[in-house]
């Protein structure tokens, strides 16, 4: 058996491969192309596993060598220490590092979600980057209003009046360009995010797991399916804790000796899944449930932000149970008295 490990980059990859005793049995730094990389591994005498560094451009390479019957796995390069805390640093190293630490089984490796949920995942994350973009365009046009001292017309701007209002409001004649590109730029892409929002609800409703989750207070189509889409097996869980760990919501933890430090939330793991708890707590304050209590007595005791987070964890909790059971979420009537 062999053991490869690969460096990726956007245009080339660095792969080293060793032996059962360590030794190297063939390097190169080779293109990014289908057919150089597979007859790379054509040419190698025996079976290999590769490891390849979680980067931003994985998915092509793991999908290629996979269908050709290539055992794959994909290093947490943040926990694998050995190479995120060398002095000494290059694709070589790297390369062979990786491969030592494969044949070794050392290496800290991510979960691969199936291509399926690859690809929500890519929709939902398309669509998230699109409302930040409608944010943006928002903020740049209450930019200018400040620059001219404006006052809005209505609680909403880019409601039925205010638009009325930017669309004949005497800008400078440079400032009326910008102001009517971010609105033409804001139109657009709020319409493609409303489509967007669309197909998503409808996968909301014909996925059990989000339907489940959806039973949570101020959990809604979209965020279960974020939930859902990041999750997706939860038999991949120990615990509440494991999944609050991926989640980043477990607080950091400095111990030596007999002393210990308990800091702030570690936000490792999956930042999507993280956000969509963060919304769901966000919306369960406002409802009227057990979650609402448990927040109101947590801002009392340390203020808005932690209560925050705090009520994430217990939704957390709460979706860990629901999806290991199959049970949908009963509120307490006693909870609420």
């Amino acid at each position: 058996m062999y053991y490869t490990g690969i460096d990726l980059h956007r245009k080339t990859s660095f792969l080293t491969t060793v032996d059962s005793r360590g030794q190297i049995v063939k390097k190169a730094n080779l293109a990014n192309n289908e057919p150089t990389i597979l007859e790379y591994f054509l040419t190698l005498n025996d079976d290999s596993q590769v490891v390849i560094e979680s980067t931003a451009s994985w998915y092509w390479l793991y999908d290629l060598l996979t269908e050709h019957g290539i055992a794959v796995v994909v290093s947490n390069p943040v926990k694998t220490k050995a190479i995120a805390s060398a002095r000494i640093k290059n694709d070589k190293l790297d390369s062979h590092m990786l491969a030592q630490l494969l044949r070794a089984d050392l290496l800290a490796t991510v979960d691969v979600s199936s291509q399926q949920t690859r690809q929500l995942k890519e929709l939902l994350r398309h669509r998230s980057k699109l409302v930040r973009d409608t944010v943006r365009m928002k903020n740049r046009i209450h930019s200018i209003m400040a620059k001219n001292n404006f006052t809005l017309p209505a609680s909403d701007l880019f409601g039925k009046q205010g638009l009325a209002f930017l669309s004949q409001a005497q800008f400078p004649l440079y400032q009326r360009h910008q102001v009517d590109t971010y609105l033409k730029l804001y139109h657009q892409i709020k319409e493609h995010t409303e489509a967007l929002t669309q197909q998503v609800k409808q996968y909301a409703k014909d996925d059990p797991m989000a339907q489940l989750l959806m039973t949570i207070p101020g959990v809604g189509a979209i965020t279960a399916m974020f939930m859902a889409a990041e999750i997706e097996d939860i038999s991949r869980f120990k615990s509440y804790r494991h999944l609050s760990s991926y989640a980043g919501l477990v607080p950091r933890l400095d111990a030596s000796a007999d002393k210990q430090r308990i800091g702030r939330i570690t936000k490792q793991g999956s930042p999507y899944l993280r956000a969509a708890l963060i919304e769901a707590a966000q919306a369960a304050a406002r409802t009227k449930s057990r979650l609402n209590v448990f927040f109101r007595r947590r801002i009392v005791k340390s203020g808005y932000q932690k209560a925050i987070v705090a009520t994430a964890h217990k939704i957390v909790q709460y979706a860990f149970y629901i999806l290991r059971d199959q049970k949908p979420y009963r509120d307490s009537i006693d909870a609420l008295a």
